[in-house]
């Protein structure tokens, strides 16, 4: 995604389809639409929104990813 509003219409596309539990999104794009996303997850607790790092990101912590995703679609998987 290049930016805030087609991020902000992306994610509520997403949320509005009961088909999905889990989205993963790059950092930056989580910080776009961090706002839009609070407001959204007092209404409904699903899909959990996951953020992970960009190609400039810091490496995310293995563990914490696996075991959201675990709780979120009930898999275990392994990030190596």
């Amino acid at each position: 995604m290049d930016n805030r509003a087609e991020a902000e219409k992306r994610i509520e596309s997403l949320f509005a389809n009961q088909e999905i539990s889990l989205i993963m999104v790059t950092e930056q794009v989580f910080d776009w639409i961090q706002s839009r996303l609070t407001r959204m997850k007092r209404e409904k607790e699903y899909p959990l929104v996951v953020s992970i790092p960009g190609k400039r990101g810091e490496k995310p912590k293995t563990d914490v990813l696996a075991e959201l995703i675990k709780r979120t679609v009930g898999i275990e998987i392994k990030v190596g």
